[in-house]
């Protein structure tokens, strides 16, 4: 038997004659209630939002965003003044007798000041009062080496460096030599990074800084992600090293790009420019370096980083270029917080045209971290060639004593 439903039980038919009304409060009940809902539901939009926007920064913060920006924007004048200090023995054996000498020196003694003059520019000033390759043109007496402004997120996509700047190159040199894994660096990256020309001398002092050069500089961070960023640098400056001169019309481009996902790091870094050396004719450089780091050196249990580099260098009379090439590989190991050990080797040759050129160093270190960013390093140095001219045996010990205070 089926069942049917009358029409006016499935739609009834209004009521007729009674018309609801609402009465005021009931309006603004009901209007109180939506506009909770709406603020509501746009707050937690803006949340979710801001959330999605917070996943996407990448919590690595890039060595030229870390050298060239203060680490929060303020809009009054603020300082933060600090020294480092490395007081440091060396304990050379060479096969030349003339070469052998047990030293103790600074390796660097500096005084900088730093922080922002408005929200928009932030400034930087290091001076160094060791005898080094910084101070050598000067027959050692102090030097600001390093005095900058940096004008922050400048059309909201850039940051613009403008004086005496770190130029990025490889990432040996360039991290910060009070964090740095390793006391002396090896013959590539102080003659293809340290030094203006390839054929500089390998112990003349140059090997304590990164490179500085008066210029401007464009740098950023690009997000890619939670863990993830891209970073660049380009800048146009007119100087070619630490002891070079430069009084030629044509002025070096360096650029970098580095990408960090994870626990990897990929950099490619560029240089390109010319020398002119009393009076003589331009010399044009060109410089090439790649770098592959796993793991973070300054936080991880273990860690392992690989650098080449290239070199040319034009030569004065028509003669061919000198080429350079080189790399160095390491790892390190923190045996407990407090202890890291660290293995290098690296190979250079200063002279690809040449056979039985090659340098061959072999490092072993060992850091100890102290209280109060103090840290005390051991690093025994063994570097030989192929022709049998160089045999050095080098022992250092040095301690880092770094102090800073903010004072406005």
């Amino acid at each position: 038997m089926n069942t049917r439903f009358p029409d006016n039980d499935r739609n009834p038919a209004p009521t007729r004659g009674k018309e609801i009304k609402m009465t005021d409060s009931s309006k603004k009940l009901t209007q109180y209630t939506l506009s909770a809902l709406c603020l509501t539901g746009m707050s937690l939009f803006h949340q979710a939002a801001q959330a999605e926007a917070e996943a996407k920064v990448d919590s690595y913060k890039a060595w030229p965003m870390l050298y060239g920006r203060e680490s929060a924007p303020s809009d009054d004048v603020t300082m933060t003044m600090g020294v480092e200090m490395q007081p440091t023995f060396t304990l050379t054996d060479s096969k030349n007798a003339a070469s052998d000498k047990s030293e103790f020196s600074f390796q660097r003694l500096r005084w900088y000041m730093k922080g922002s003059i408005t929200k928009d520019v932030d400034y930087l000033v290091v001076t160094e009062w060791a005898r080094n390759g910084v101070t050598s043109a000067a027959n050692g007496s102090a030097r600001v080496f390093r005095a900058s402004a940096t004008f922050r997120d400048v059309l909201d996509v850039t940051n613009i460096q403008v004086g005496s700047v770190i130029v990025p190159f490889g990432h040996a040199f360039y991290v910060p030599a009070g964090i740095a894994p390793w006391v002396n660096y090896t013959r590539m990256t102080s003659q293809l990074y340290g030094c203006g020309s390839i054929g500089c001398t390998a112990d003349g002092g140059e090997v304590v800084t990164n490179i500085f050069k008066t210029g401007i500089m464009a740098f950023n961070q690009v997000n890619l992600g939670s863990d993830s960023s891209l970073t660049y640098t380009a800048g146009v400056y007119n100087s070619t090293g630490v002891k070079q001169q430069d009084e030629g019309d044509q002025k070096d481009f360096n650029g970098s790009l580095e990408f960090h996902k994870g626990s990897i790091w990929a950099h490619y870094g560029l240089r390109l420019g010319s020398a002119q050396i009393n009076g003589g004719p331009e010399l044009d450089r060109e410089r090439h370096a790649f770098v592959l780091r796993y793991n973070d050196f300054a936080k991880d249990k273990w860690w392992a980083w690989g650098e080449v580099m290239t070199g040319k260098d034009e030569a004065l009379g028509g003669a061919a270029d000198l080429k350079a090439k080189g790399y160095e590989l390491s790892l390190g190991y923190k045996l407990t917080p407090k202890w890291e050990a660290v293995a290098r080797y690296s190979e250079y040759d200063p002279n690809t045209s040449l056979s039985s050129n090659t340098f061959q160093e072999t490092s072993l270190g060992l850091t100890q971290r102290l209280d109060r960013g103090i840290r005390l390093q051991y690093q025994a140095d063994r570097i030989r060639n192929d022709n049998n001219t160089i045999e050095d045996n080098i022992f250092t010990v040095r301690v880092t004593v770094p102090f800073a205070k903010k004072i406005m």
